[in-house]
Parts: structure tokens; sequence; C-alpha cells
């Protein structure tokens, strides 16, 4: 059945051999495999190889070192169907493909000859949060701490930690000297810390390391230059919002469909004679729950082609495209957790029943508008700007 959220992307997007084509082929798998992923509190192991396969890793990486180069907006539509069919899936793919962004800053050399060098089929986890200290020594630094929310239930192929440099003079703008560093994992201890109401098939644990030496080339400043060469790396700080955008957006079509498919079955307490979805009342809200999850969507794609099309021509987005961007991730997070709840409300005890998806996106919709994305002052920089008072990036 055609429906107002089925994907308007461009014919070239949608083929067998894209990575979205490919993706499809195992988006019912990844449905019928979810509460199991729940119960394991981690991602099939199988799931995790064809989707690597698939290529939905290296998506966004650049086509010199064999990625896809997909630009941010098509990352997200291949993110927002993963999510679909199930929210920790969605989730892990979005945080291991976009988080090369937040290492861009490398030096160029290091991630060619000793990062991608044989290939972008590389799979990183890892927390940007300063939450290490480190203390230069010659040649690098001696690293330590712990790090919280290393989203990803597979074994990777580099880690990717931020921190803070001990004893730096304070940066141009009065701030710490923050860095992140690439670290092989075995240099890493995880521990056991990822028991949440929501994303439960993420195994976004904490992760430790005690006096660990990173060798200078394999880290830079946390906000730094690009040397990535593909034009979505050169977008300012903080561009990976559509792809936790499209998790949310994701989540919601999928809640949708359930609620379809209980308003053809299940009838009112006190009139068992019809099913809910031949009341007046029930229809109306459900198209009003279906048109404004459409508008995110829509919104999400606006504000990400925006953005995209300046970097695409070499150029920074405006601080009212930026901010529009930025602010709308805050808006879908929130508006996402208002039309989930209503959604529950429409499918009364039913959506409760952990038998019911319904109730995994509920919580999986809950643990995302958590995160610092959907919580970061945007739509105040937003508001400043628009109303004259503030031209900053």
């Amino acid at each position: 059945m055609t429906t107002l959220l089925e994907s308007t992307s461009p014919p070239d997007q949608e083929t067998d051999d894209s990575v979205l084509g490919r993706v499809r082929a195992h988006l019912p798998e990844i449905a019928a495999r979810s509460a199991e992923a729940e119960t394991a509190r981690a991602v099939p192991a199988h799931v995790i190889a064809a989707l690597r396969e698939a290529g939905v890793f290296r998506m966004a990486l650049p086509r010199a070192w064999g990625g896809g180069q997909l630009g941010l907006v098509e990352s997200a539509r291949v993110v927002q169907e993963i999510s679909k069919a199930d929210g920790s899936t969605g989730w892990t793919v979005q945080a291991a493909s976009m988080a090369w962004f937040f290492v861009r800053s490398v030096p160029l050399e290091t991630l060619e000859k000793e990062v991608f060098a044989h290939g972008a089929d590389l799979m990183l986890r890892g927390a940007i949060a300063p939450k290490g200290k480190a203390t230069p020594v010659e040649g690098g630094y001696r690293l330590s701490g712990r790090w919280p929310l290393a989203s990803g239930s597979f074994t990777p192929d580099w880690m990717l930690a931020g921190f803070v440099v001990e004893g730096a003079p304070p940066l141009p703008g009065g701030g710490p000297d923050l860095r992140v560093a690439l670290i092989r994992p075995e240099q890493v201890t995880f521990l056991d810390t990822w028991d949440a109401v929501g994303l439960r098939a993420t195994q976004s644990t904490d992760f430790t390391m005690d006096d660990v030496f990173v060798p200078e080339r394999f880290t830079g400043p946390l906000v730094g230059d690009n040397n990535i060469p593909a034009p979505f790396y050169g977008l300012p700080y903080t561009a990976t919002g559509a792809s936790h955008d499209a998790v949310v957006i994701g989540c919601l079509e999928g809640a949708l469909d359930d609620l379809a498919e209980l308003a053809v079955t299940k009838r009112p307490a006190f009139d068992p004679r019809v099913v809910i979805g031949a009341d007046p009342v029930f229809q109306e809200k459900f198209a009003d729950l279906h048109l404004r999850t459409a508008a995110l969507s829509a919104l999400m794609e606006r504000t990400g082609r925006a953005v995209m099309d300046r970097a695409l021509a070499g150029g920074r987005p405006t601080p009212t495209e930026w901010f529009g961007y930025t602010g709308a991730h805050q808006h879908i997070h929130h508006e996402g957790i208002r039309i989930l709840n209503e959604i529950m409300t429409l499918s009364g005890s039913s959506g409760l029943y952990s038998s019911n998806p319904m109730q995994r996106r509920w919580r999986d919709v809950r643990c995302v508008s958590q995160h610092v994305a959907g919580n970061n002052g945007s739509l105040r920089r937003l508001g400043a700007v628009l109303s004259g008072q503030e031209d900053a990036r």
C-alpha cells in the first residue's frame, strides 16, 4: 500500500545494487529478530555481518578509500528504514557509520596509510565525550579514563575516545585542549554497563583505559580541520544529528504500521461489534499522527539538504541554515516522544505487552531523545539568529 511516509528518493538511490537497495533485502529478518535481539542485549551477529556486506558501515566514507560517499540525507534514509524494522539496529548503524566524522582531524597521512590503507570496510566504536585525561609524553600521550555509551554489539576494528590534555594551555577561546584519539580495541576494557530502558540491543557500554600510550599521529583536535576527503566531513561540528533523527522517525513509522495492524483487529472493550479502525475519532487522530510524522521526515530532509548542498558547493551553511538543521534535531527528538505517546494511547492496553513491538519502539525513542543531539540548545540559538540577536555558528 502506498502511503505518505514512503521514500521519495531518486531512482538511482533505490536500485537493488545501492546501499539502500541491499539493506531492504534484510529488513524483514531484522524486524523478525528484534525481540530476540532485545532479550540478548545485542543485535544478532549475522545481522551485523549482513549489513556490513551491504555497505552500511562504510556508506559515508570517501569513494577514494573504498566507501560509498553518501551524503547526509542519503545516509539518514538508510538509517531510517533500518530503524523502522528495529530501533536498536538502526542506532547501531548510525553510531558506527557516522562516528568517523569525529576523527576527521586525525592527520591525513595516518588515515590514508594506517587506518584506511586496505579499504573502508571498518567497524568503529567509542565515545566522543572527553572523559579521559592524557599526559603528554615523547611521541604522544599516556591516556587513562572511563568513557560511557560506546554503542555497537560488534568487535570493532578501531575505537575512538575524546580526552583532555592535562597541563595544556587554554585554547584561544579559553576552553581546555580537547582532543580525540583512534585506538586499537585490544587496548581498552569493555564493561557490561548497558542495561537501559530502550535501545537495549545496542550494547552502549562503558570502556576504560589505564595509562595507554597513544601516538600523536593517531590524535587530533576534537574540533579541528577536516582531513577526510568527502563533502560530508567538511560540515561544522555536530553534523551527525540527521542520523539520530532518522532513528526517531523510523521508529515512529514502525509504530504507525503497528497501529494500522491493530486498527483492523482490535475491538473496543465495551462494543465488540466493531473494530477501533471504524471509529471516526480514531481515524482522525490516526491521520493527524501520520501527517505529523511525515512532516518530521520532510523537515529532516529539508534541513539536511540545505547544509549538505553548502558542503557540496565547498562552502559553509549560513547561521540560519545551520541552526535550522541542529534546531530540527531538538524538535524531532521531542516531537517524536509526543507522537509516540499518542500512538500508545490509541493502542489502549495492547501496546503495553512485551509481545507488541510498539512498546519497544516507545522505549527506544524515549532513549534516543535523551541524547545531547536533542538537548543542545539549538532551538534557542535558531531563535536568536532569527531575531537578529546572534550571528554565531
